[in-house]
């Protein structure tokens, strides 16, 4: 099995042998779909591969979140996704995003939104009812 020494070794020739300037990346994302998918040239496969390989070799830095690896000088600017920063942690769960409990709160403000949605239907019958009652009084 390889050192992370060797590991860095190896990263750091691809790195330097693979060029960076011809390489298109582009993450799309078609309408509202929950499904994304990347699209690169030959060279920015190697180069986002090449990314990736330096993310999870980095020291990680207790105190920062992410990682100081780019993808930027390869995103296609107008169609493509962009990527914020590439963020490294044995517990990739613990990033996405939480979802609120439903607590009984919850329940109060769904009745209460349907009780005034009832009360605005009964006002406006009932201010409608009463500009037939006033039309009627002045045809009799």
């Amino acid at each position: 099995m390889l050192t992370c020494d060797q590991i860095q070794q190896h990263i750091d020739a691809l790195d330097a042998q693979v060029p960076k300037q011809d390489a298109d990346l582009l993450i799309w994302q078609e309408g509202d779909s929950p499904d994304c998918e990347i699209i690169a040239n030959r060279i920015g496969c190697l180069r986002f591969g090449i990314e990736m390989l330096k993310a999870a070799i980095v020291e990680a830095d207790l105190r920062k979140v992410g990682t100081d690896i780019s993808v930027k000088y390869m995103e296609v600017p107008r169609w493509s996704l962009h990527v914020k920063q590439i963020t490294r942690s044995e517990d990739a769960g613990a990033f996405l995003p939480q979802f609120p409990t439903i607590t009984w709160k919850t329940h109060v403000m769904s009745y209460f939104e349907i009780f005034l949605g009832i009360f605005a239907c009964v006002c406006l019958f009932i201010g409608f009812w009463e500009v037939l009652v006033w039309a009627w009084h002045l045809l009799v």
